[in-house]
């Protein structure tokens, strides 16, 4: 079984996952919005490369309203087109990432940047999203909660603390929890190439010290002080930022 997260659209890196491995579970972000290292992705496509620079900045320095201000004007000039063209790169993305696994069975949960919706027309027996699940496996049991956590940027994915919260409270007694952001701890949610402190879920925390799952998986944080941590006995492994590294954890090398 081999876990990656924050795919963002890196097919290149899915054609050359090992085979024979068992389910490539993705921990959520699998299209690309906008990478905040060169500006590639949906938004440069359909507004162009100036604008997405415009907001890339506005959110490293936290000026959200600008931010806001700008996607408003942006909008304003044939909304309705604009819409249809980013469903049709959404809609693009996702066919084309999994179109790299189709000889892999795939697991998923969504994450902040996901389109539940879109999601669920690649659905099939071999693509399973098993966000709010338990599945028995030879490690134990695995339980999942999809979803980023909520911001100022308002992306589509995001959901609530209470909603995430709920989640978690149908997966007690699993082994292992499987969540698209890390649980709140500073060294886990601090991104050091952006100097700034991301998202993290305080539930989750709460979660594990109640719970004790032997693992906690995740990514979201690209770039984090910290990819592995410990809550207890429960050790949290960040399992990497797969646009950037092509980095998976093979489930079986925690066990070895």
């Amino acid at each position: 079984m081999i876990f990656i997260s924050d795919v963002h659209h890196k097919i290149e890196f899915l054609e050359k996952l090992p085979k024979n491995k068992g389910p490539v579970v993705i921990l959520g972000d699998l299209i690309n919005w906008i990478d905040y290292r060169n500006g590639e992705g949906i938004a440069r496509d359909v507004f162009g490369l100036e604008n997405v620079l415009k907001l890339i900045e506005y959110r490293k320095q936290h000026l959200f309203e600008k931010r806001k201000l700008l996607w408003s004007e942006l909008y304003a000039n044939n909304p309705d087109q604009i819409q249809k063209s980013i469903k049709d790169a959404i809609d693009k993305q996702y066919n084309e990432v999994f179109k790299s696994l189709k000889n892999f069975e795939v697991w998923f949960i969504p994450g902040n940047v996901d389109d539940l919706h879109t999601l669920k027309n690649f659905e099939s027996e071999k693509i399973k999203n098993v966000d709010n699940s338990i599945i028995n496996t030879k490690f134990g049991k695995i339980g999942f909660a999809g979803g980023g956590v909520p911001t100022l940027i308002n992306a589509r994915g995001e959901i609530s603390e209470l909603e995430f919260q709920q989640k978690l409270g149908g997966l007690k007694g699993v082994d292992i929890i499987c969540t698209h952001a890390p649980p709140k701890v500073s060294p886990l949610i601090t991104d050091v190439v952006t100097n700034k402190t991301e998202q993290g879920w305080d539930s989750l925390v709460e979660f594990i010290k109640e719970n004790k799952p032997t693992f906690s998986l995740f990514g979201d944080v690209h770039q984090p002080q910290a990819s592995e941590w410990f809550i207890k006995k429960t050790k949290c492994i960040n399992v990497g930022y797969f646009r950037a590294t092509n980095q998976y954890l093979e489930l079986t090398s925690l066990y070895i």
